[in-house]
């Protein structure tokens, strides 16, 4: 009878809405994993998308703040193209004591909110953001917050989940300790984000847009999820925004 009560409490457990927690906790807790995400296609993909937009941009010289930074999972691609300076903003702490550790010398905020306070107007020259916007709740205050300090003629390049995948059940989770986390999430129709930045006076240069297909079938087979694969085959999963200030 025993052993039908605890089964029975198992099933409860996972059956059970998973509460959704905030980025910095939620953060906190998966900096010890986070840069070991093989059989992850939305990294890849990132990745994939990232080194597409930074090659048409010229970084040399320039001042970068990439926002919700992370562990500094593209710092050595942006350090290699010679940056005047690259400053991190995250609102985890538990991320940033990874970056500081591949990069000890690396300038770096805590921040809960989108205020970039070290920065006065029009005092540096790209902004960075990827796999983050759907962390910012209110996207009008950030943007305009980018652009106070972006000098005329500066560049924004953001990735993120794409608000399709989002829309349809997916989530940014991990699991801690036998636990599933689900970190919460806003949906931002890129319909949004595009009417933004022209609000903001910002240009678009390019926009790329990432779905299911053949090319990310292996991470799905890799986790016998095949049928998942299948029911979402092209469904938009991941795009990259790149815009200059005009």
């Amino acid at each position: 009878m025993q052993v039908l009560k605890n089964i029975k409490r198992r099933l409860a457990n996972l059956l059970r809405p998973k509460k959704e927690i905030a980025p910095g906790p939620g953060y906190d807790l998966w900096s010890e994993t986070y840069d070991e995400q093989p059989g992850n296609p939305i990294v890849y993909l990132d990745e994939i998308v990232f080194d597409k937009m930074i090659a048409d941009m010229t970084i040399k010289d320039k001042i970068v703040v990439d926002i919700g930074c992370g562990t500094g999972r593209h710092w050595k691609k942006l350090l290699t193209k010679q940056p005047e300076e690259l400053i991190g903003y995250d609102a985890s702490s538990g991320m940033l004591k990874k970056l500081r550790q591949k990069y000890p010398e690396s300038r770096t905020s805590l921040s809960n909110d989108e205020r970039l306070t070290e920065f006065g107007a029009q005092s540096c020259d790209i902004i960075v953001s990827t796999l983050v916007i759907g962390h910012i709740k209110n996207l009008q205050k950030a943007f305009s917050e980018w652009s106070r300090v972006l000098k005329h003629g500066g560049e924004i390049l953001i990735t993120d989940f794409h608000p399709d995948a989002l829309q349809t059940g997916a989530k940014r989770s991990f699991r801690h300790a036998g636990e599933l986390i689900i970190i919460r999430n806003y949906i931002h129709p890129l319909t949004e984000i595009k009417a933004l930045s022209e609000r903001m006076n910002w240009e678009t240069v390019n926009t790329i847009e990432k779905k299911v297909d053949e090319s990310i079938k292996h991470f799905f087979k890799a986790q016998n999820s095949l049928e998942v694969y299948k029911a979402t085959f092209n469904t938009p999963i991941l795009y990259g925004c790149h815009f200059r200030k005009l």
